[in-house]
């Protein structure tokens, strides 16, 4: 980090803590060391308005430390056939996975990503685990010669059958292509949104509050039927790796749940 952003940094930090009662926390620092421009203060940004963001994080300290879970540290595991889509030279890459899990039996993966040239793309499946796969087509009649073309389609059509259950991307073929244009600018405005700057690693479904409500030490966002893991990387900032139990209004679920629910632009 250069001594301009690290002095642009301490400025940033000094004015927040100006106008709040304790530090905030190291993603705000991360925000401005990347460029961002002045947040507003916690309160004014109704997605963390209410939370004890130090109490969130030390919940994703435990969780990671304690959790054999793969989706605790929220980073995505994507098949290599998506990761080769993605430009080395992408500016922004985000994943999402919406495991399978409770009422859902559909594991859905997804990465999008801003190229060089501004443009958006998008790679999406959905595993729908419980759906029975089709049954294999029926073996060649005795009678056909093994030389016959009637004999080589059917084994051929029982080859394909095989390899479609083995190959993923065959099984469950995967959405390509460019990014729908309305999907974008709602990704490109939450990226944007200076409220971002306070928003955790992870958001639990029962989440601590600052200050108590009704008398309880905690409040029960709505639930989306599955767990969101994401990451994301985007210039100036490492790979971050994020968890959402549940719907909340913050910019970086607005932009997680609009990849995970990606589409492409129709065809033409």
């Amino acid at each position: 980090m250069n001594l301009v952003m690290t002095r642009a940094t301490a400025v940033g930090l000094s004015l927040l803590v100006a106008g709040c009662a304790s530090p905030p926390p190291p993603q705000v620092g991360a925000w401005i060391a990347a460029g961002g421009i002045q947040p507003p203060p916690q309160g004014a940004c109704p997605g963390v308005a209410h939370l004890d963001l130090t109490k969130v994080a030390e919940q994703r300290a435990e969780r990671v430390a304690q959790s054999a879970d793969p989706n605790a540290t929220g980073f995505v595991e994507l098949p290599a056939s998506a990761e080769a889509r993605v430009p080395a030279d992408a500016v922004v890459v985000i994943r999402a996975n919406l495991p399978a899990g409770g009422m859902y039996s559909s594991d859905v993966r997804a990465v999008v990503w801003k190229a060089a040239d501004g443009t958006w793309s998008l790679w999406r499946q959905s595993r729908d685990y419980g759906a029975p796969p089709p049954p294999p087509p029926p073996p060649p009649h005795p009678d056909l010669p093994e030389d016959s073309p009637a004999y080589r389609a059917a084994m051929e059509e029982r080859a394909l059958f095989e390899r479609t259950q083995n190959d993923p991307d065959l099984r469950w073929p995967p959405r390509t292509g460019r990014l729908l244009d309305q999907t974008a600018r709602t990704i490109e405005a939450a990226l944007a949104d200076p409220c971002r700057a306070w928003d955790p690693d992870y958001f639990p479904y029962a989440q601590p509050l600052l200050r108590r409500e009704e008398g309880r030490d905690s409040r029960l966002c709505p639930p989306d039927g599955s767990y969101y893991a994401a990451d994301i990387t985007e210039p100036g900032r490492a790979r971050r790796g994020i968890g959402a139990g549940c719907i909340n209004d913050t910019p970086t679920f607005q932009i997680i749940s609009a990849v995970a629910y990606a589409e492409p632009e129709p065809e033409r």
